[in-house]
């Protein structure tokens, strides 16, 4: 298999990364109280698609100042998700997040991009959440859809 083809299980785990990766970077921030209007901070979310055969990931979700997502897999291993979130009442949060791929042909040529929009709610020191992820072919239609759920807590400094 050529390297630079991105396969389904790479691209679905990228793809929840994404999604959790907002949810919880929203939630942590409540939780630090400090930054942006007390919600910026890091913080380590358990997550899983939803549907059989489906891997728990751990994702490291990051909100910065600005209303700026930053998600990353690392147990596996995937690429970063970026994109923006905002605070929604009370304890809530969403976000969406992309992320690309090189094509078969390698980086430069058309790929798959990934769009995921999270929301979720802080209590205490904990995030939860839910997440929708859609798949683009290189023409821009739509090849996958799915859903998955996250959990997590903030990162001590």
């Amino acid at each position: 298999m050529d390297e630079h083809v991105l396969n389904r299980r790479r691209v679905l785990l990228g793809t929840g990364a994404v999604a959790i990766g907002g949810v919880a970077s929203a939630s942590s921030a409540a939780a630090s109280g400090t930054g942006d209007s007390g919600l910026s901070g890091s913080w380590v979310v358990s997550r899983k698609d939803d549907g059989a055969g489906a891997v728990k990931t751990t994702t490291v979700i990051s909100l910065a100042a600005g209303g700026v997502l930053l998600s990353q897999d690392i147990s596996p291993a995937d690429s970063v998700l970026m994109g923006t979130w905002a605070h929604r009442g009370g304890n809530g949060f969403e976000g969406t997040m992309w992320t690309g791929q090189p094509g078969p042909a390698g980086p430069g040529k058309p790929g798959v991009t990934v769009r995921v929009r999270v929301r979720g709610t802080m209590s205490g020191d904990r995030i939860r959440g839910t997440y929708q992820f859609t798949i683009f072919d290189p023409s821009g239609g739509v090849s996958m859809r799915g859903t998955g759920s996250f959990t997590g807590r903030p990162i001590e400094a």
